[in-house]
């Protein structure tokens, strides 16, 4: 294409005028030979065209292509990790099977001392902030894990549980703000059609023809119930949309529906006058943030989801470069506070309530903190503070990576059965989590996690081995955790 322009270029008057001026300009100067020049050189001109436009397209993306490029040989670097580790396994594994078929009796690793992790819980939350569902078996989307937060609970940016107003119409809602969300049960999502109920498939946001995709809000009881749909196409054609406040964000979500918010509202307002009536008038009870709500009726409130194909990015800032794709990007994100999927350990949980036990003080189980992913067989308590990159599942299995540790707020104080708030585990976790220079307010349990390119609509089941790639130094937030 470019000869032939330059071509036609080279035959027109025009070009001609041009090669005078120049030929004169170069005269002038005296810098160049003009007998060595020659300017119908198509070759000559191709080449100074390429290196102008090489030039050009270097220096505008040089960051970017430094980004794609460095990740993608970690992705390489990672990928002859694991390839070493599991033929170290295989070989380790080998050797034992020899040795106990000559019958030595000897119990040897071959120099094998690495932990042995796996998953041993999975937890999937549809609602940001309503109650959790522990699952056999999950699948990663390029959000997460699939159906995970894909809906919150809103309100109008001017009601009085919300803070951080701003030029959006509504900002989230969660326990933080009113801890009787944790008592309402939702369902994952199922397929409805002809009447009849079957569980979603991990195989993206189709429903199929004549179907639809609802899940399902209950009380504690169970005995009120109402379904809420939340196919792809439904949620296209519902013009009823809202720009709201997710911490320092905006996010674009869809509203659905009168009988969600009516039926969560009414489940809030019965809780809170249960409350109010346990509590009675007594004065002496220091504890406002079990007593802040109580007169609000939360009319205002909406359920609102994300929209398919969502924008929403995690923070570039802590990603490291093997999680960019092909254009460079970070990855994408539900409507969790800030990453995709949260990991910890029962040997950090174990460890926490030793010395909850140790101040005489009752023990909590791991659903305070809300994770995704549980893993045991860590030799160290909090040992997750220093994976860098772990796989999950053996050698073709998903690889994520480890960026930064999650800080904790009054929600981890929640009973996610009850919704009832107390004053730890915040107390304790102040005496040896409070690890951010930065920020000695902040305390810090679990971490947050992102997928590797590559790892989407990969399975996760409890039982699966996880293999730490690579490890480091932890990472905390660079700016402050808001209070909201």
């Amino acid at each position: 294409i470019l000869n032939s322009h330059l071509l036609r270029y080279n035959s027109s008057p025009k070009f001609e005028k041009i090669s005078k001026h120049f030929k004169q300009s170069m005269l002038i100067s005296n810098r160049i030979d003009l007998s060595v020049i020659n300017l119908t050189n198509l070759r000559m001109l191709e080449v100074v065209v390429f290196f102008v436009l090489t030039t050009f397209t270097l220096l505008v993306f040089s960051d970017r292509l430094k980004t794609i490029l460095s990740g993608k040989l970690e992705q390489r670097r990672l990928a002859q990790i694991s390839k070493s580790k599991h033929q170290h396994i295989s070989s380790s594994s080998q050797s034992r099977e020899k040795k106990e078929g000559k019958g030595d009796g000897k119990d040897d690793n071959d120099g094998d001392n690495e932990e042995k992790i796996e998953v041993s819980s999975i937890h999937i939350h549809p609602i940001k902030s309503l109650r959790a569902i522990s699952v056999q078996n999950a699948t990663f989307n390029g959000l997460g894990l699939e159906g995970d937060r894909t809906l919150m609970i809103a309100r109008p940016s001017n009601s009085s549980s919300t803070s951080n107003a701003n030029a959006n119409e509504f900002r989230f809602l969660t326990q933080r703000q009113c801890p009787a969300l944790a008592t309402i049960i939702v369902s994952l999502p199922t397929i409805i059609k002809d009447g009849k109920q079957k569980k979603k498939k991990s195989s993206g946001s189709s429903s199929g023809s004549g179907s639809s995709i609802k899940i399902q809000l209950s009380d504690s009881s169970k005995k009120e119930k109402v379904m809420v749909d939340i196919s792809p196409k439904t949620l296209w054609d519902n013009p009823v949309r809202y720009q709201a406040g997710l911490w320092d964000e905006s996010v674009e979500v869809v509203d659905v529906g009168d009988k969600a918010a009516s039926f969560i509202q009414s489940i809030i307002v019965k809780y809170n006058k249960k409350k109010k009536k346990n509590d009675g008038d007594n004065d002496d009870d220091d504890d406002d943030d079990n007593n802040n709500d109580n007169d609000d009726d939360y009319s205002d409130l909406r359920v609102v989801a994300q929209l398919p194909n969502p924008h929403r990015r995690v923070d570039a800032r802590y990603c490291p470069a093997a999680t960019v794709d092909t254009l460079g990007r970070v990855p994408k994100v539900s409507l969790t506070d800030g990453f995709p999927i949260l990991i910890a350990s029962e040997e950090s949980l174990q460890e926490l309530n030793r010395r909850l036990e140790h101040k005489g003080k009752d023990t909590i189980s791991m659903s305070r903190f809300r994770p995704n992913i549980v893993v045991k067989g860590l030799k160290e308590s909090f040992g997750e503070d220093y994976w860098k990159a772990i796989q999950i599942g053996g050698i073709h299995g998903p690889i994520l990576h480890i960026v930064k540790g999650c800080p904790r707020c009054k929600q981890s104080c929640t009973d996610q059965m009850t919704g009832v708030r107390f004053d730890e585990p915040l107390e304790t976790l102040k005496d040896f989590r409070a690890l951010n220079a930065r920020n000695k307010e902040d305390v810090y349990f679990a971490q947050n996690v992102v997928l590797q390119p590559g790892s989407e609509w990969k399975g996760v089941k409890v039982g699966d081995p996880v293999k730490v790639l690579t490890k480091g130094d932890p990472i905390w937030d660079i700016d402050a955790v808001q209070a909201e």
